[in-house]
């Protein structure tokens, strides 16, 4: 099963994604696979505070852009935490657009139940410079991608889940 949980920053996604992974994990560990890169005290504030919250319910993995490898040979149900957050790595890093979906692809095609977690960030204003036009595009482009191939879709606000698909 593949889902995609989607929502506003602080809305709850991360939390009912946790709860949902759980849910389908049965007695497995499921995996939670980090992809935030450490850039300033607030990100270590945040990370410690998810670090603090999953404790011993999740294996973690902190992966920041090769997701699809340190998951490949897994068996367990699969929690990517955020690919909002990866794709701002993605492009730091320079990858192209064809590196970015193919990624995307091979994760679609594991067997592993996986729930992806993204930003919504189409709700807002058309941002003013190209990078952030371009991260916004593609991160329109992949929630489409990941909705179009996930089984289930939901979006959360103000904490509760809303099952869109």
């Amino acid at each position: 099963m593949k889902i995609l949980i989607t929502g506003g920053v602080k809305s709850g996604k991360s939390i009912n994604a946790e709860k949902r992974i759980l849910e389908i994990s049965k007695e497995v560990i499921p995996i939670y696979l980090a992809t935030c890169e450490i850039f300033d005290p607030e990100m270590v504030r945040r990370i410690s505070e998810h670090r603090e919250r999953r404790r011993k319910k999740f294996k973690t993995i902190e992966e920041s852009l090769y997701l699809f490898d340190v998951i490949k040979d897994k068996k367990s149900p699969v929690l990517i935490e955020c690919m909002t957050m990866w794709l701002n790595n993605a492009l730091q890093y320079n990858f192209t657009e064809k590196k970015i979906f193919s990624e995307i692809e091979n994760l679609l095609k594991l067997k592993n139940d996986l729930i992806f977690v993204m930003n919504e960030v189409g709700m807002g204003v058309i941002p003013e410079n190209n990078l952030a036009r371009k991260f916004s595009d593609l991160s329109g482009r992949i929630s489409q991608k990941l909705s179009e191939s996930c089984d289930e879709v939901s979006l959360t606000v103000a904490g509760i889940l809303i099952k869109l698909k």
